[in-house]
């Protein structure tokens, strides 16, 4: 009940008409032509005031139980499902979710985090909307987390889940030829370099990448024109970069960004205008493309990084998150 009522406020609030949103928010955020959309600068006003904007200043069990809470009001409801089973690949737990008009079709599903934060129950919501938007099963993987578990760690749970994933998919009704992987941020990551490292088939149909990280060395110029005040910040991701991977060596070589994107699956990518990640995600796009990948790629200019997770209340992070969905859906199926 008081979860309910909860929800209910949150979204009432950033349902407010545009003067109220931008009154709560100190007016418009423009940066390099773009605006912001309001309910979300209103949403980033309202957490700072929370103090929920800089998970880096405290403990890593903190900015866990942050990263599954702080956000929860603004998720979409749960999606009911056919059937959901708990399981493993090996060592590594493993959620799949049945839809309740399943194709034939599975996609592997890798959540963010920046290596450090998220789990199968922080994205239990937003595992539930893939599958019942795309019809597809959704299998999301519960790899091992930073600083507990450095890289590769994540990277081999990662590859060992897509292994079985390979095997089991006909025990689920999913047809081998009909296998995706898709991430968000770390997820995308992870997603990329299973493609790159796991060449035996089956190979994957198609990549689902959602703002995703590819460069490991926090290169990018974007990550200087977002680095504070659009819910991933730069302190935020080098403080993840430090827990993860901090060698600078090793960081360079298992970045995808600097090796070649030749051989690519069909590749579907949603990227943020004000996300620190923007630069990266759209570069590589256009990559794919001019290799001769085929590549779907909706750019959202008024979107943040992290817009999965808040479909429920952001009507424009809903949009583009159904986008995404019909997008992976026509490309695996």
């Amino acid at each position: 009940m008081i979860e309910r009522l909860r929800r209910r406020a949150a979204r009432a609030v950033l349902g407010a008409p545009g003067p109220i949103l931008r009154a709560i928010a100190g007016g418009a955020t423009r940066v390099e032509g773009k605006t912001l959309d309001p309910q979300l600068a209103a949403l980033l006003a309202i957490q700072r005031g929370l103090g929920l904007d800089h998970l880096e200043r405290g403990t890593v069990e903190r900015a866990r139980r942050v990263s599954e809470g702080g956000l929860a009001d603004l998720d979409a409801d749960p999606r009911p499902m056919a059937q959901v089973i708990d399981t493993h690949a090996g060592t590594v737990p493993v959620r799949v979710y049945r839809p309740r008009a399943a194709a034939p079709a599975l996609i592997m599903y890798l959540h963010g985090g920046g290596g450090v934060i998220g789990s199968l129950r922080g994205y239990d919501t937003i595992c539930r909307l893939i599958a019942d938007e795309t019809t597809c099963l959704v299998a999301s993987i519960d790899y091992r987390l930073a600083p507990e578990h450095p890289h590769p760690a994540g990277l081999d749970d990662a590859i060992a889940a897509w292994r079985w994933i390979r095997e089991a998919a006909p025990r689920f009704g999913a047809d081998p030829a009909r296998l995706a992987i898709a991430g968000d941020s770390m997820g995308g990551y992870l997603s990329v370099m299973i493609e790159r490292r796991e060449r035996s088939a089956p190979r994957p149909r198609a990549l689902g990448l959602v703002y995703p990280l590819l460069d490991l060395t926090l290169s990018q110029r974007s990550i200087e024109t977002y680095a504070e005040g659009f819910l991933l910040t730069k302190p935020m991701m080098r403080w993840f970069q430090s827990l993860y991977c901090p060698d600078p060596a090793t960081q360079r070589a298992a970045s995808p960004w600097f090796g070649d994107v030749a051989g690519s699956p069909t590749t579907v990518i949603a990227t943020a205008g004000f996300d620190p990640l923007g630069d990266e995600g759209r570069a590589w796009a256009a990559r794919l493309a001019a290799a001769g990948t085929r590549v779907i790629h909706r750019d959202h200019e008024s979107l943040v990084h992290g817009f999965l997770a808040l479909t429920g209340a952001v009507r424009a992070a809903r949009s583009a998150v159904e986008a995404f969905c019909a997008d992976l859906r026509a490309a695996v199926i």
